[in-house]
């Protein structure tokens, strides 16, 4: 048996109930995890408030939490990459799978990795799913190069001071988003130029840019395009109509692009994630940690989208791992 924050209705932030639960067995492509962490991600409180039924489903009760990190306790008979003691990190599908927000939950292995070394397990679980999300937007959507000058609106938030750090990495110029009180955090994490939205509307200063990442899905494609330079790209995390339209245009046009990012959890792109943070390129801001029994505090405060970086749930105590 374990602990778990457990939904039996879709609801507000306070229709968590802290249960004791049958402990999860894994299947042959599973691993059990000891979850030490996991994070508040905007799909996790829209699985909580029944907005995304569609995908969620109606099976109750559940468990909710995508991110994760803590130790493999078990494996499946097919896995093989992993074993029992490894320190790992990786997300679920928060939307029809969860399962974070317990002290044990089983994963496909797929979707899990080695912990980056450098980072403690609570800043490990704030990575995974804003960070898949970040590099797959700039990477494979957006298909950034050196010396691109590159804007990312919500650059302090949960995607965007991923998408920041990530973007700099790969050695562009970064224009970034956000309110004015947060132009410090967005210096310190690596914009070279920083835009408050409360004092201005980038799209009226007719600077362009190769790449648009709207980490916020606050503007859309036509508001933006013509901050685009000729073969430009605007990305975005929401897929907004005019969004869908363009992305199926424009994968046969070399003009301006319009693409929209579903984070796609994978080993690969994780251990990617890992050698970036390891070589100090990529540093998580988490702005609060809630015990899991104060797990309906962090979904209101997540709710309000004004978290700079993450929020993090600790589930369980750091364990001693055999080395």
């Amino acid at each position: 048996m374990m602990q778990a924050a457990v939904i039996h209705k879709y609801g507000k932030s306070d229709i968590f109930q802290i249960e004791t639960v049958p402990k999860p067995s894994p299947r042959s492509d599973e691993v059990q995890i000891r979850v030490i962490n996991s994070s508040v991600n905007p799909i996790d409180f829209k699985t909580r408030s029944g907005s995304i039924f569609f995908l969620s489903g109606w099976k109750f009760p559940r468990i909710l939490g995508g991110d994760f990190s803590g130790v493999v306790t078990q494996c499946g008979s097919q896995v093989n990459h992993l074993k029992a003691g490894d320190e790992v990190y990786g997300f679920s599908s928060a939307a029809t799978k969860g399962g974070a927000y317990g002290a044990f939950m089983c994963c496909p292995a797929s979707r899990v990795a080695l912990k980056p070394d450098h980072l403690s397990h609570h800043q490990a679980a704030s990575l995974p799913l804003a960070g898949l999300t970040a590099y797959q937007a700039l990477h494979k959507e957006g298909n950034i190069l050196p010396n691109m000058r590159v804007l990312i609106t919500g650059a302090t938030g949960g995607v965007g001071h991923f998408a920041v750090q990530i973007a700099k990495a790969a050695g562009c110029h970064v224009t970034g988003v956000c309110h004015s009180r947060n132009i410090e955090l967005a210096t310190t994490i690596g914009c070279d130029e920083v835009l408050p939205y409360d004092h201005s509307d980038f799209r009226q200063s007719g600077d362009q840019y190769d790449l648009i990442f709207d980490a916020v899905a606050k503007y859309g494609y036509y508001s933006c395009r013509k901050n685009l330079r000729p073969q430009g790209s605007y990305v975005s995390t929401v897929p907004s109509p005019s969004v869908m339209i363009m992305h199926v245009i424009s994968k046969s046009s070399s003009r301006k692009r319009g693409r929209m990012v579903s984070a796609n959890g994978n080993t690969a792109d994780l251990e990617i994630l890992s050698r970036l943070s390891n070589k100090g390129l990529l540093s998580p801001y988490i702005e609060n940690v809630f015990p899991l029994s104060e797990i309906a505090k962090a979904h209101a405060l997540s709710e309000t989208e004004k978290v700079r970086g993450k929020i993090v749930i600790q589930v369980s105590q750091e364990p001693i791992v055999p080395r």
